[in-house]
């Protein structure tokens, strides 16, 4: 299809449900920058931080350094908008793939993150909508009961955002 690029909350989300495959099932190329690689691997001892690991580990996920120019332009993004250097460092070099003319995705969970991609004109995409991505793609038959066990493992999914994810899933 085309190139993600993931944060580290849609990382941690995907790992609790055992679902990190999708990404290289449905993207060409799968990229976090190295603020995002750090925030994951340094995220705690949980059963997801292993399989993180691994995933960060394998050909399928290229980690992206930055340059000190492109962590100071993070930094920038991060006072203005008011989110994490993760998020700020995946905007950036989705910036720059689409100044490249790719046309990246973003993945990205976090509301003001979200807020922040959309200003700067970036795709953005959702673990919920990768969800739907993937079922629509032939990867898996429904997606309501891995919505119920990110919600299960604490991961905040509002009721509205689960009806419109299940009813863009055909699952209403």
């Amino acid at each position: 299809m085309q190139v993600v690029i993931a944060d580290a909350g849609p990382l941690i989300a995907l790992a609790r449900i055992g679902q990190l495959g999708l990404l290289p099932q449905l993207f060409t190329s799968v990229a976090v920058t190295d603020a995002v690689a750090i925030e994951v691997s340094q995220s705690g001892d949980f059963p997801d931080t292993q399989a993180i690991a691994e995933a960060l580990a394998q050909p399928w996920l290229q980690t992206v350094t930055q340059s000190a120019p492109e962590v100071a332009l993070c930094q920038t993004w991060v006072d203005l908008y008011q989110i994490d250097l993760g998020e700020a460092s995946a905007m950036v070099l989705a910036s720059q793939y689409q100044a490249r003319g790719n046309a990246p995705f973003l993945l990205l969970d976090d509301a003001r993150g979200r807020y922040a991609a959309v200003h700067a004109r970036l795709p953005v995409l959702g673990t919920a909508g990768l969800l739907v991505l993937a079922k629509k793609a032939g990867w898996m038959t429904t997606v309501k009961p891995l919505l119920v066990r990110l919600r299960q493992n604490h991961y905040f999914l509002s009721d509205a955002l689960v009806s419109a994810v299940l009813a863009q899933a055909g699952e209403e």
